[in-house]
């Protein structure tokens, strides 16, 4: 037993050490004179590209000051509760607020923001100052924007005698309704029934937050009580599941869905699927598409409204951080006009800036975005007209059993009613909001 015991605590030794030296270990003599933040988030090579752009820039305002950037692209979520439980956060980083708020993970700066002449927010969309607020306090700074609309494949809608969604939209009659019966134009099949092309296909899993509250919806959850059955709610999946599964206009779920692994934008991009819901992330995607596509807002029941996608995710100042102040700054660039541009240069986030709007060239080129490319900026001004913007504050756990377990129970064929009705104890059960 006590050989066992002894066998633990060495591999918890190596777990922390280890670390502790990938993450944070640094050599005195390689940044003499300067104050070290440690910046941690998910992302890849292409995040990376941007990060190091972003850095450079700060590093040139403020030559006194290093950020150390480090990226995890797999199991983000347990390498930062590992870093946590070790004492050894990074001074920034990504994280659940609703989980953390109450273990003071992240540090409030309303007192940064109040004493900060320099910042200001005149520039900035109506309502997206309003974000980033939880509990009564200011934990981050959001100045992009990534509302979801409906890509569409322009051909298909030009070989099927349709009119674009847009024009639908301009006449008031993009709803569901009409988004559905150009769906029975647009599928195609042979002389068999095999499918050959599909109209619609879900994206993702997350794609459910939009239906909900293009059907006028919205997601209110507490420790106590979650509106999951509400009317609206129920309505919003139960239709967008029949897609698949009474007008078979849409594909079934398959395993890799299942898997958190989507085949839609794949698909839309070889001109196999007419349309999809994404942000404007997705542009960079399908650059050298085949077919002409374009932009559209999704189809809107009375008081629908986009979404914009951060799961309850605030990028924070970690509590126990050394350097908060410069953290601050850190956090203040990465928002700023100069670090939005960097970022939307790259095809992520679109900047939330109303000058920047009216200045597109100098963060996208204008020549190979879809026509309707503006729409995602009405989308975000219709989302944040009151503010109405971002997913549900909820746990990891509470989010991932919705839109996985739920909404796959839905996709299958089960009443959308039935099942949110058994699974709301779940839900609440798996959510800790107070």
């Amino acid at each position: 037993m006590i050989k066992k015991i002894g066998i633990v605590i060495t591999w918890v030794i190596i777990i922390v050490s280890t670390l502790w030296a990938f993450f944070f270990y640094e050599e005195k003599e390689l940044y003499p004179g300067k104050i070290v933040v440690n910046f941690a988030t998910y992302g890849g090579v292409a995040e990376e590209k941007a990060w190091n752009q972003m850095i450079n820039g700060f590093e040139k305002k403020y030559p006194d000051i290093k950020i150390k950037l480090t990226l995890i692209p797999l199991k983000y979520q347990e390498k930062i509760l590992s870093l946590l439980a070790a004492n050894i956060a990074p001074d920034i980083f990504v994280g659940n607020i609703v989980e953390m708020k109450d273990k003071n993970v992240f540090r409030p700066i309303d007192d940064f923001l109040q004493n900060d002449k320099d910042w200001d927010t005149t520039d900035l969309l109506e309502g997206l100052g309003q974000l980033g607020y939880y509990y009564g306090h200011k934990y981050e700074i959001v100045t992009s924007i990534g509302p979801l609309a409906l890509f569409y494949n322009v051909k298909h809608f030009k070989e099927a005698g349709l009119k674009t969604p847009n024009e639908y939209a301009a006449e008031g009659k993009w709803n569901f309704e009409t988004f559905l019966e150009c769906c029975k134009k647009l599928v195609i099949r042979d002389k068999d029934g095999n499918t050959l092309r599909w109209a619609y296909r879900i994206y993702a899993d997350y794609i459910i937050y939009l239906y909900i509250t293009a059907n006028g919806g919205m997601i209110e959850v507490d420790k106590n009580y979650g509106n999951y059955t509400d009317p609206k709610i129920v309505d919003a999946l139960q239709k967008w599941a029949d897609l698949s599964n009474v007008y078979k206009v849409s594909p079934p779920i398959i395993a890799e869905e299942q898997a958190g692994v989507s085949a839609a934008w794949k698909e839309f991009q070889r001109g196999n699927v007419s349309m999809m819901h994404s942000g404007p992330w997705m542009i960079g995607r399908l650059k050298g598409m085949a077919d002409p596509y374009d932009v559209a807002p999704p189809p809107f029941e009375p008081g629908g409204k986009s979404i914009f996608l951060n799961y309850g995710s605030v990028t924070g100042i970690w509590s126990k951080s050394k350097h908060p102040y410069e953290s601050y700054l850190w956090l203040k660039y990465i928002a700023s006009k100069e670090g939005r541009i960097i970022w939307s240069r790259l095809g992520f986030d679109l900047p939330g800036y109303k000058s920047l709007w009216k200045d597109k060239h100098l963060w996208v080129d204008t020549t190979k975005v879809p026509k309707h490319f503006d729409v995602f900026y009405e989308l975000a001004k219709n989302a944040l007209t009151p503010v109405y913007s971002h997913t549900p504050a909820t746990t990891i756990k509470c989010s991932a059993h919705f839109q996985k377990i739920v909404w796959e129970r839905i996709r299958k064929g089960e009443p959308a009613k039935k099942v949110l009705e058994e699974e709301l104890p779940t839900l609440l059960k798996y959510n800790i909001k107070k």
